[in-house]
């Protein structure tokens, strides 16, 4: 049932994802995998457009009624938009539940507030603006839920992987948290990636260094990292992808087919101020499938029949896992 408003409602005790509209295409594919997967939670679709508006104050009454009027332009094309998006949302998600929203202020903001009572925020992809733009860094550091960008939505296989990249940072831990949880409810194995080194070598030392000489120590530092986190879903069928590659092309690789590509928003070495470090970004680009970001104001899983692994498990479970280790 679409509800249009023009100013936040009271949110209804039923779970919601929310999508960023803004006009382009990429928003209407974004609104579209939103309403799937809302749809699958049994959630609520909240679809908004923000529009930014900060008109000075004037005694003139010529130049306030034209603010008037271009405010309106504004908020019309903006509720074109959203209208466009659900009635294509609906189309083909015909029993999902979308509310239908123009609202006024900062993107990240706004969006950012609704992220504080969502399971998932989901934006399209760079051309429409959000990942290659400063709205996008500043939408991830602020938002509370997992933020997903939806570029190439692709088709996961029959077997495809939810694949997470882990480098030891905490914000790889929470991906593992959130991955963990995104594999279990599609009753997909979770793939964990893990470039244990990026960096480059001199090319004359190259030969002399016996790389797989410390693929055994990666791996059982790798597995007492992830330990804690998998023990607490044994129904999840774990792989293990080790490498010495870049982390950014390694992960693009590992998401043909797969559901869902699940990143730290910052790793090792990045500031978590910035929302997004760079190979974040540069996997938002890069994938084959939506990508999850997991922010550093994420607020930890939620009660839509979340599990929350204990930071000090006292026994852990060991892991039923495969792995492949170049």
């Amino acid at each position: 049932m679409a509800e249009r408003a023009a100013r936040e409602p009271a949110l209804s005790p039923a779970p919601a994802v929310v999508a960023g509209i803004d006009g382009s295409q990429l928003a209407i594919g974004a609104a579209t995998w939103a309403a799937r997967e809302a749809d699958r939670r049994g959630a609520v679709l909240r679809l908004i457009e923000v529009v930014e508006w900060q008109a000075d104050r004037t005694d003139h009454p010529e130049a306030a009624d034209a603010a008037g009027r271009s405010r309106s332009l504004l908020r019309q094309a903006a509720r074109r938009h959203v209208d466009r998006a659900a009635e294509h949302s609906a189309f083909l998600v015909p029993d999902a539940r979308i509310i239908r929203q123009v609202l006024e202020g900062a993107p990240a903001e706004v969006l950012g507030r609704a992220s504080d009572e969502a399971e998932l925020v989901v934006v399209g992809g760079p051309v429409g603006g959000w990942s290659g733009t400063l709205l996008g860094l500043a939408l991830a550091a602020r938002s509370s839920c997992p933020l997903v960008f939806v570029e190439r939505v692709g088709h996961a296989r029959p077997d495809g992987p939810v694949v997470v990249g882990v480098d030891g940072s905490p914000g790889g831990d929470a991906a593992l948290r959130v991955a963990l949880q995104e594999a279990r409810d599609r009753a997909a194995p979770l793939e964990i990636v893990h470039a244990w080194s990026d960096t480059p070598l001199d090319p004359y030392l190259t030969p002399s260094v016996d790389f797989a000489a410390f693929a055994p120590d990666v791996r059982a530092a790798l597995d007492e990292r992830v330990a804690p986190w998998v023990g607490a879903f044994p129904e999840v069928e774990v792989r293990h992808s080790i490498a010495r590659d870049r982390p950014d092309a390694m992960l693009a690789e590992a998401s043909r087919g797969a559901h869902l590509l699940v990143v730290g928003g910052c790793g090792r070495h990045e500031r978590t101020s910035i929302g997004m470090g760079e190979v974040a970004r540069r996997v938002v680009l890069l994938a084959q499938c939506p990508v999850v970001v997991v922010g550093p104001r994420w607020r930890g899983p939620g009660t839509a029949g979340a599990t929350a692994a204990p930071s000090t498990p006292s026994t852990p479970r060991a892991p039923r896992a495969t792995g492949v280790t170049g």
